[in-house]
């Protein structure tokens, strides 16, 4: 994970080049003058088995095109950005064949490469990313955070405009401290003003909890400084259980990836921020150019990265956010109990909210911080009070263990009890993951005279359920265009305009609401054009 390249792209290129047992860093020089950055000892291969890294539009997963489209940045140089033309950003377009040399059958070596470093929409205003990535307040004020960096086609870039542009106004946490065997690298940017509801925050994994050994990942960010790529074959090599500070992974990441979020695949989530890794490009023998550096999948040192929880632990000591630091909500709790006939009475209950369509395997046994003593009895009741699932034995013994996934949103109850009238007791665990995939759809229009999207507007119902994201419009969803200057508009079920966007991908648009607590039900999308004019085009949604 590291690159030579000139200054410009040098806040170290998001490469800090640090080990886990010396920082082998230098200052990053100004503007203008090459810099050779000093690689540690160790050489940590970029690639290991196959190069996973997919851009934006041919990733098969919704989810994590999503997280690219509305939740990814990345960090650049106010030079690199020409916003004469607010509606059509330009940015440096030196390649990253001109900075590496590569050879010619090398991939993405003709996208252009203005980046430094990576981060995360992680609220309305807050971006996290690495540590090394912005230092201090000068580099806050030299730094521009930039979203839909990413390619629609091959050869073909989102179209960025001023509103996709972002300031810093200050580093609200940040650590970057080597001390023994702990290793942490993090900061959290307040950004000049919000970024929601034009884009959406990312989803932070709860807990802090290691993850498992073997555990795929996924990174997104500008790895060298190129367009945002996905790479979802990566896995947890080690977990560092004993610290949690930081985990190896195998994910295949560049200078210019630091930063990056890192998601488990199972909801999502950002578990991690990827900050350190060595060689990018080694040169090939007899060739006078350079190629991707690879490593078997199971060798070589593997990419370091920082658990979230460190960042967010940090944040939620020196302020407060309603999304970030809300209380943990609880996955377990102790339970004694006798006579309970096969837990119809005398029970002991816990509850657990849950999203339509969300997966919850709950019980005395094969879940992590479960255990139990004598012949258990579990029962699981939804939001009316009617039973949906039980069971008396599982795992090859006299534990408890179901699995459910809800139809309905609610708070659903969890009933601990021993078979007929004996005594038992323990601790009931549960997990909640997502099932399934994203939802999706998209509708032809053709309309004109529509003043702004108020009127004569081709129109589309869609079901949301309390927490669920919808992500809709003429552009930044799989299936959507147009022709014209479009306007998207979002109306709840009391008909009540929640949303709404002009302008995201040129004249075309795109908006993203997330439906609050209580506040399921229908909503209907609204596709018009701007002004008197006419457009015309397919409007393609999706729901997570």
């Amino acid at each position: 994970m590291s690159v030579s390249a000139p200054a410009f792209r040098a806040k170290l290129l998001g490469t800090l080049f640090c080990t886990l047992t010396a920082l082998a860093c230098g200052p990053a020089t100004q503007p203008g003058a090459p810099e050779e950055p000093q690689l540690s000892e160790a050489s940590a291969p970029v690639v290991y088995g196959n190069d996973d890294r997919k851009d934006v539009y041919e990733h098969p997963s919704a989810a994590l095109q999503d997280r690219a489209r509305q939740s990814t940045v990345a960090l650049m140089y106010p030079e690199s950005i020409d916003a004469s033309d607010p509606n059509h950003v330009i940015l440096d377009g030196t390649t990253l064949d001109d900075y590496e040399n590569l050879c010619t059958d090398q991939r993405f070596r003709d996208d252009p490469a203005p980046a430094w470093c990576s981060g995360t929409l992680i609220d309305d205003d807050l971006v996290l990313t690495a540590g090394h990535c912005v230092e201090t307040a000068a580099d806050c004020a030299d730094t521009r955070f930039v979203f839909k960096f990413y390619k629609t086609a091959d050869g073909v870039l989102e179209n960025i405009t001023s509103a996709d542009i972002f300031s810093c106004k200050s580093i609200v946490a940040r650590k970057l401290v080597e001390s023994g065997d702990r290793y942490v690298d993090f900061a959290i940017i307040k950004l000049d003003r919000p970024a929601a509801p034009r884009f959406t925050p990312a989803p932070i994994r709860p807990g802090n909890d290691a993850l498992a050994v073997g555990q795929n990942v996924a990174v997104i960010g500008s790895g060298s400084g190129i367009p945002f790529k996905i790479d979802s074959g990566g896995s947890v090599r080690t977990n560092n259980a004993a610290y949690k500070d930081y985990f190896i992974a195998t994910t295949d990441t560049f200078g210019g990836n630091s930063g990056s979020g890192v998601y488990e695949t199972v909801n999502n989530t950002v578990a991690g921020i990827l900050v350190f890794g060595d060689d990018d490009y080694v040169p090939r023998p007899g060739a006078g150019c350079n190629v991707v550096n690879v490593c078997k999948e199971t060798a070589c040192g593997g990419e370091g990265i920082i658990y979230v929880n460190q960042a967010i632990s940090e944040l939620c000591a020196r302020t407060t956010s309603a999304r970030l630091c809300a209380p943990v909500p609880a996955t377990k709790y102790d339970f004694q109990a006798s006579n309970t006939s096969s837990a119809t009475r005398n029970t002991i209950d816990g509850a657990v909210t849950l999203a339509a369509g969300q997966k919850i395997t709950v019980g005395t046994c094969g879940i992590t911080g479960a255990a139990f003593t004598g012949d258990t009895y579990v029962r699981l009741r939804g939001p009316s009070g009617t039973e949906v699932a039980f069971n008396d034995d599982a795992c090859g013994g006299t534990g408890s263990q179901v699995t459910y996934t809800a139809t309905v949103a609610g708070t659903y109850v969890v009933r601990a009890g021993c078979y007929q009238n004996g005594a038992c007791g323990g601790t009931v665990a549960w997990t909640i993951a997502q099932a399934g995939t994203a939802t999706q759809g998209s509708f032809d229009f053709n309309v004109s005279n529509t003043a702004n999207a108020t009127q004569g507007t081709a129109n589309r119902d869609v079901t949301l359920n309390a927490g669920q994201t919808l992500s809709f419009g003429s552009c930044g969803v799989a299936g959507a265009s147009g022709t014209g200057d479009t306007v998207v508009r979002l109306y709840n079920a009391a008909g009540q305009q929640v949303t709404f966007n002009d302008d995201a991908c040129g004249s075309l648009s795109h908006a993203a609401y997330t439906a609050p607590t209580g506040a399921g039900g229908t909503y209907q999308i609204r596709v018009g054009c701007f002004g008197s004019s006419a457009c015309s085009g397919t409007a393609a949604w999706t729901i997570q």
